[in-house]
């Protein structure tokens, strides 16, 4: 511990692992979780950035560091948009995770984040920096603890604390899924994905001194699945840097921000589009439906028979506008797990937002009377029509929305009490 920070506690020296460079166009709510992390972490502590770095990204590293106050230690993580001279080598990687996959019984998402040249990489990182705690961010990284555990022996006498943020619980999203289908080669598939990822969550929990849930639900169901020392902590949202913008006004706009590069967000807009617009625009013929985000506008072209009122606009810098200039957010969730970071965003800037239970789990439910909540069905568009007749109601909501983020979900708050659990864990 090298000095006192300005909160009067200690300055630590804090490695954070993830697999997003948390750069300001990431564009998915991952991505911009990972940043705000770091931002408040940075303001107490000493932090070096463990990064996956994708291609076309390279250039960003220093732009982060300098923005951020932090330095970066990058792997440098193939994909699909990498060079072709570069696919053999990546096929072959991919195709030992999933070798890998079939023998240790984890999930092949997993696997392919775990190899000896990260891990190599990672230990000559956490030898040179002498860290006092180190956060893995997301369980797909979580192999990662396992590597640093075995090593234990050549780290001495600077054993770290190993903690990881779980976003959410692989296990969830296909179980839910499963619960769906009635397509019996799908189920078996989702069987499989099921048992390995609940596997992987409880075996991190003996890897880590602790494993941080964003919900209270993810933490009960890995502790009776035979998680240890699980500690909710939710994602959060900077209230400094995201302040209320939302005015209710004329404008007839609807709107949903999400990655279409995450399958779960053009589920939702597919359902959006093809069953609740046009149900919505029936009664509101003047309403405009906008989709924004990194890959709408290629989504949008895939569609059939897309209503002329619909529009997408791909990736948005200056989302404050595009929610001051909406009427409502509307997010009719059916997939994924963990805390919606698009819903926490939404909430911040002060829109009044309808969405499913999916959608507003671990965030509020219906006592909290902040958002409109309904099923993934035929009430959903009567939500949607409620919450545009009724305007007044739909900007009280709004308002107690913001406050619910300001008491339960600042990342300085949240900073703090991952501190403490640094300290003494």
């Amino acid at each position: 511990m090298s000095s006192i920070d300005s909160s009067g506690g200690n300055t630590l020296r804090l490695l954070i692992v993830t697999p997003y460079l948390p750069h300001s166009r990431v564009g998915h709510g991952g991505g911009t979780s990972v940043r705000a992390l770091v931002t408040q972490m940075a303001k107490r502590h000493e932090v070096t950035l463990f990064s996956l770095v994708r291609p076309g990204e390279s250039g960003l590293i220093s732009e982060v560091e300098s923005e951020l106050n932090i330095n970066i230690i990058p792997y440098y993580f193939a994909d699909i948009r990498s060079k072709w001279t570069k696919w053999p080598r990546l096929i072959s990687d991919r195709a030992f995770s999933l070798i890998k996959s079939f023998f240790s019984g984890y999930p092949y998402y997993a696997e392919k984040y775990s190899s000896k040249h990260i891990d190599n990489k990672l230990l000559d990182a956490v030898k040179a920096i002498k860290p006092d705690a180190i956060h893995v961010e997301y369980l797909q990284m979580s192999l990662l603890l396992r590597t640093l555990i075995k090593a234990e022996s050549c780290l001495k006498p600077n054993i770290p604390g190993l903690f990881i943020g779980t976003h959410e619980l692989g296990s969830l999203p296909r179980q839910r899924k499963l619960q769906k289908t009635r397509n019996p080669f799908k189920s078996l598939a989702l069987r499989h994905q099921e048992a390995a990822w609940r596997m992987l969550q409880v075996d991190v929990t003996d890897w880590a001194d602790c494993t941080f849930c964003v919900t209270d639900q993810d933490r009960d169901l890995l502790t009776e699945d035979g998680g240890k020392n699980c500690r909710t902590i939710p994602l959060g949202i900077d209230t400094d840097l995201i302040q209320t913008v939302w005015e209710s006004s004329d404008s007839k706009n609807l709107l949903f921000i999400g990655s279409f590069e995450h399958p779960p967000n053009r589920t939702c807009a597919k359902f959006l589009i093809d069953k609740i617009w046009p149900n919505v625009a029936q009664y509101n013929n003047e309403s405009k439906l906008i989709l924004a985000g990194r890959g709408s506008q290629q989504f949008l072209k895939s569609c059939n028979s897309v209503p002329a009122s619909v529009n997408a606009l791909g990736f948005v810098e200056n989302l404050a506008k595009l929610y001051n200039k909406s009427q409502l957010f509307i997010a009719p969730l059916l997939d994924g797990g963990g805390i919606k970071i698009k819903i926490l965003e939404a909430m911040a800037y002060g829109i009044p937002i309808v969405t499913t239970p999916i959608g507003a789990e671990g965030i509020v439910d219906q006592s909290d009377d902040a958002l409109f909540i309904s099923s993934p069905d035929g009430s959903f568009a009567d939500s949607v029509l409620q919450a545009l007749n009724d305007p007044e109601e739909a900007a009280r909501r709004a308002i107690k929305a913001r406050m619910v983020i300001e008491q339960r979900f600042g990342w300085s708050a949240i900073a703090d009490e991952l501190t403490k659990l640094y300290e003494t864990m």
